[in-house]
């Protein structure tokens, strides 16, 4: 939907748990350039997903909730959070973002972000670890729910509601 930049400052303006943002804390937290960064949010802008208002001295800058292009863009932030590379070294198989953040709209800024990842893992403190890195980042907890593919399988076939409401979330990669 957008150019990596653009897509890595939307993934910040529509999940971060702080809004409005300045310009200097949306470069922080996308790890980002400010002039990229101040392009980035010109063009979202533009498309209309992003609103910019005076804050005393200061431009601050939030989701447009009004939007057409709201919830697209909200979900497209989300598969551009930088889940992948954080958890590439582990090999996972797939995840889903599910519960409330998995619908535009429906977190708060208490909310955290539910996350299934699917995966062998050796050592499911490290993925926790990193995971809590990216939502730092967007200052939200990630409770991710760790399973292996036989985990996956065997809750499924007993029909566990929390498998069957997180593999109906919003899938970032993957297939299961």
């Amino acid at each position: 939907m957008f150019a990596r930049n653009v897509g890595q400052v939307n993934a910040v303006l529509m999940t971060h748990s702080r809004l409005p943002l300045r310009l200097g804390e949306l470069a922080r937290a996308a790890n980002l350039p400010r002039q990229i960064v101040a392009s980035a949010l010109q063009t979202l802008e533009k498309r209309g997903v992003a609103r910019r208002t005076r804050n005393g001295d200061h431009d601050v800058f939030a989701p447009d909730t009004s939007s057409p292009h709201y919830p697209s863009a909200y979900l497209a932030a989300l598969v551009d959070l930088p889940f992948a590379p954080a958890l590439t070294r582990f090999r996972p198989f797939a995840a889903f973002v599910y519960g409330s953040m998995a619908t535009p709209g429906q977190a708060t800024a208490q909310s955290d972000l539910d996350l299934l990842v699917i995966g062998d893992f050796t050592d499911t403190d490290e993925v926790r670890t990193a995971l809590s890195i990216v939502g730092e980042q967007i200052g939200r907890r990630i409770d991710a729910f760790l399973l292996t593919p036989e985990e996956l399988e065997a809750d499924r076939a007993k029909g566990d509601q929390h498998v069957r409401s997180a593999l109906a979330g919003v899938r970032l990669f993957g297939e299961v």
